[in-house]
């Protein structure tokens, strides 16, 4: 009980309020243990998830295999992934240099110093750097593999967002009208398309919806009709006392709206997120300080 309960707390609580306490101390021990190596700690502690996370992907993955289950084959094209990935990072440098020319194996640089007749020498590439040398292997893979197979996924994504985003913006209630109306001057204010519109066209626009709703509301076509007439004459005059320019005025001008939209309204909802996110973080700490968090014991 001791070892397996009360020393990993007390270990918890003493790191957790060391580390908390270089927020709140001016101490250059203790701030170089926060800044450094605290978080050296955590890289650690992370390659070793990562390490049983590739694990347990591949435990999963062969199972999958063994029991011939629905998708196996992509769970074997998985499996073969990982281990190509995996060799070429470890144990295959894939970068030998002659001259400005690169190599993916000794043999082939060798045979290429043979065959031009040159004083030229191969010059591998030091391990580590390997993956990030240039026209190595392992750069290769990422290059022509990895990055047109992630570039696919997300193109497919796009189409699942695309139909999610059609689902979320029906107009149920005024909520779902505000983020339908945000979304559509969002999406049209990015696009070309959306600098061509003038601002006295959405003005005609919002006053014709705003009768829609008059009519809607008061059950009266007379003052719905009156409301247009009246509306539509005053934007016509007012647009020819102006010259009808194509961004005035600025608040019905959807490239300045969207981004009026993105950095007020969007900014105030995603700090607020965030600090509710941050009294999540200092909750959740505390909690571990204090041993009433015990799910890293597994209770």
């Amino acid at each position: 009980m001791l070892l397996k309960r009360y020393i990993p707390i007390a270990i918890v609580a003493f790191f957790g309020a060391l580390t908390l306490s270089a927020w709140f101390i001016d101490n250059e021990t203790i701030e170089t243990f926060a800044n450094d190596d605290a978080t050296q700690f955590f890289d650690i502690i992370a390659a070793f998830a990562v390490f049983l996370g590739a694990l347990n992907l591949l435990k999963l993955q062969f199972l999958k295999v063994l029991k011939q289950q629905s998708g196996w084959q992509y769970s074997a094209i998985a499996i073969l992934s990982f281990f190509f990935a995996f060799i070429i990072g470890f144990f295959v440098r894939g970068a030998y240099f002659v001259g400005e020319e690169v190599y993916f194996s000794q043999r082939a640089a060798e045979q290429a110093v043979i065959s031009l007749g040159t004083s030229e020498v191969v010059v591998p590439v030091d391990w580590g750097a390997h993956v990030q040398t240039d026209g190595s292997l392992f750069q290769w893979m990422f290059k022509y593999i990895f990055s047109p197979l992630s570039a696919t996924m997300f193109a497919l994504l796009a189409f699942f967002v695309a139909s999610a985003s059609f689902r979320a913006f029906r107009a149920r209630n005024f909520e779902a009208s505000l983020l339908l109306v945000a979304g559509i001057i969002i999406m049209l204010g990015r696009v070309p398309i959306g600098s061509l519109i003038s601002s006295w066209t959405i003005m005609y626009i919002l006053a014709f919806c705003i009768g829609i709703g008059i009519n809607s509301y008061a059950k009266s076509r007379n003052v719905m009709f009156g409301w247009i007439l009246g509306s539509c004459g005053a934007i016509t005059g007012f647009g020819m006392t102006m010259g009808w320019p194509i961004d005035q005025p600025s608040i019905f001008f959807l490239p300045a709206l969207q981004e009026w939209i993105y950095l007020v309204p969007n900014l105030a909802g995603s700090r607020a997120i965030l600090i509710g996110i941050g009294l999540g973080i200092v909750a959740t700490s505390l909690r571990y300080i204090f041993g009433l968090e015990k799910s890293y014991l597994g209770e």
